[in-house]
């Protein structure tokens, strides 16, 4: 297994901060409110795609990892049909070549086949000149969803200091969501 280089680990760590402050367990802490005002959208869909690359860049290091998500589904804020790729550093490409993040999320979260709601904000530049949609609080910003006995979708709250506490059903969600997002100057 590769770990970061110095450089690496400053390009990291600018990447981090560039999202403001973090906390013990995360790296931002923010309410619904914050993540909508703070984002380009939110995503509830499938994971259709996951794919990581390696950048050896001049001037930001050797060996940059990101893992691209490509997700299947519908906008939250407008509901029309979307699909939305969207990134976050570290990752593997096979066992020997990747390199971990402890604010990636989990690899239970984000196999194909999930089902997920996500917010993204584009990036010109992560790191290595590489640009992308944003997973925005890289784990803060994905939530795994489920079905009730009612066959109604929920999403997973995380906790205390993320956008989304506690378990909340989708529909109530989306409400909110859009309730917020009409409040944001255009």
């Amino acid at each position: 297994m590769k770990f970061l280089s110095p450089k690496s680990w400053l390009v990291a760590a600018a990447l981090l901060a560039g999202f403001g402050t973090y906390g013990d367990a995360q790296i931002l802490r923010v309410d619904l409110k914050q993540m909508v005002a703070n984002t380009d959208g939110a995503v509830f869909g499938t994971i259709t795609a996951k794919e990581t690359i390696r950048i050896d860049h001049p001037i930001d290091g050797p060996e940059l990892y990101f893992t691209t998500l490509t997700i299947e589904g519908k906008s939250l804020e407008t509901g029309a049909p979307t699909t939305v790729s969207m990134s976050f550093p570290g990752g593997f490409i096979n066992e020997e070549q990747g390199v971990y993040n402890s604010e990636a999320p989990e690899a239970d979260v984000i196999k194909i086949g999930k089902q997920v709601v996500a917010f993204h904000l584009w990036s010109d530049n992560m790191g290595g000149d590489f640009a992308s949609n944003v997973l925005y609080a890289s784990h803060g910003g994905i939530y795994p969803t489920f079905e009730d006995a009612r066959g109604q979708v929920i999403v997973q709250g995380r906790g205390d200091g993320y956008a989304i506490p506690s378990n909340t059903y989708l529909s109530k969600l989306t409400q909110d969501i859009r309730q917020f997002d009409a409040k944001q100057p255009r």
